[in-house]
């Protein structure tokens, strides 16, 4: 009966009419094809639509989501639901069915960087479109939202009975985890930069033994940018405990891109004011998301 309804009410969302916008520069990448930068056509209610979003692998390994809002759906979901930095059990409701929850809810706005989401998915609808998970964290860069907005994170997938009570297994354990960054407004031609300061966090495994999702264990560290001509690199690294991402021989191009050929890669964004990126290590439990912004 419950399925029912959901349906009927999700059903119902979809037949609305949609306002869609654009973002100035959408752009994004991520360590697998599990998840996947597009601009956001879901959930139909949100307004505007057409900014940054994520299209996530279903629970079946063929079918897709919806490219999910991130600043109108999780962030804004966690955001209205969660109390900051608590370990209580906070739920999101289904928005038209408050009873309903639909996922266990966590956020955390200790560092200067970015304020981190984390959601553990445990209703889903029986609809294509609709995002399955097991969990997705979501750093948000501070000062930053739709429009200019700056994500970086993870996903896992969907479990096949996840607890409805209180978990803070959020499934990053698992080879599926991807790590993943999106921005509206990305650089499109690289401003000079010199000494350019950045404070940069890094999101790694959240909910996996001591890492809990009220207050994550991330990485973070200086970065410092130099960009002129056509020429630029990023030194320093980002750090937690004794694991380090160091960014040397980290080149900047002329489009905001920047990479070190191998293991580092990612955009600036908002006039190079922030960025973003992922590190891919040996293995998916490896990967790190990382974004911050310039001091």
């Amino acid at each position: 009966m419950k399925k029912s309804v959901l349906t009927m009410v999700a059903l119902a969302l979809f037949s609305s009419t949609a306002v869609y916008a654009q973002a100035v520069n959408l752009q994004g990448s991520s360590s697998s094809d599990n998840v996947t930068v597009a601009a956001s056509n879901f959930p139909p209610l949100v307004r505007p639509l057409g900014y940054a979003g994520l299209e996530m692998l279903r629970a079946d390994g063929t079918a897709r989501s919806g490219s999910v809002d991130i600043f109108g759906g999780p962030v804004k979901q966690v955001t209205d639901n969660a109390a900051a930095n608590s370990a209580e059990a906070h739920y999101a409701p289904f928005p038209l069915i408050r009873s309903i929850k639909i996922a266990q809810v966590w956020r955390n706005d200790q560092h200067n960087a970015a304020n981190v989401y984390s959601v553990r998915q445990i209703t889903t609808l029986p609809l294509e479109t609709w995002p399955q998970f097991g969990g997705l964290v979501i750093g948000q860069v501070k000062e930053t939202a739709r429009g200019n907005g700056v994500y970086f994170g993870e996903w896992s997938k969907a479990v096949g009975s996840p607890s409805s009570g209180d978990s803070t297994d959020l499934n990053m354990a698992d080879a599926s985890r991807t790590v993943w960054y999106a921005g509206d407004n990305a650089v499109a031609s690289m401003p000079t930069l010199v000494a350019a300061n950045y404070d940069v966090v890094g999101i790694r495994q959240t909910g996996v033994d001591g890492n809990l999702p009220h207050a994550p264990n991330l990485y973070s560290g200086m970065l410092t940018a130099n960009y002129s001509g056509g020429n630029g690199s990023i030194s320093g690294s980002i750090t937690r405990g004794t694991d380090a991402v160091d960014f040397a021989g980290t080149r900047i191009f002329s489009n905001g891109e920047f990479s070190n050929d191998s293991t580092i890669s990612g955009r600036f964004y908002n006039d190079a004011a922030a960025l973003a990126g992922i590190y891919k290590g040996a293995a998916a439990a490896d990967h790190v998301a990382f974004g911050g912004k310039r001091l």
